[in-house]
């Protein structure tokens, strides 16, 4: 069993290492189960998958939604404030979520990408994320009509 003091730091692909309270790392159900079975003197936690730029903005919203005595309207203001991210940052910190099993901040950020796209014509939205319309014409004008309650 690993040996645990008060802080576990977890580092990243590229080297940069956070240092977190335990009780707010190990809220995390993926990185409770390495403290429980690793068996090393080291209290260092690697992220292959996450770079040090995407952990900063999972560390901080993990340090707020841990915090003490703060209200549900501080954390939704948080949360908006939190958010204001490009499109290619809030995919990132969503991989990273993702891959360390937050189901809490995978749902913000899902909600975030749909509240973006909401009502917005599928040209814009296949810009926003970088989709290739591969259907000509016809093909396209055939899949509206058959799901013409899709673009009402």
């Amino acid at each position: 069993m690993m040996s645990l003091g008060k802080l576990i730091t977890l580092k990243t692909n590229d080297n940069e290492e956070f240092k977190l309270d335990k009780t707010v790392a190990v809220k995390l159900e993926i990185i409770k189960n390495i403290v429980q079975d690793v068996d090393c003197t080291s209290n260092v936690i690697p992220l292959p998958n996450i770079d040090g730029k995407t952990m900063t903005k999972v560390v901080k919203y993990w340090k707020k939604h841990s915090e003490e005595g703060v209200t549900e309207v501080q954390l939704k203001n948080f949360d908006q404030d939190f958010l204001k991210m490009s499109h290619s940052e809030l995919h990132d910190v969503h991989l990273a979520a993702k891959y360390l099993d937050d189901n809490q901040l995978k749902e913000v950020i899902i909600q975030e990408f749909l509240d973006r796209i909401k009502g917005k014509p599928i040209e814009e939205i296949r810009e926003v994320f970088g989709i290739v319309n591969d259907y000509t014409p016809e093909e396209e004008e055939e899949v509206r009509r058959e799901n013409a309650w899709a673009f009402e």
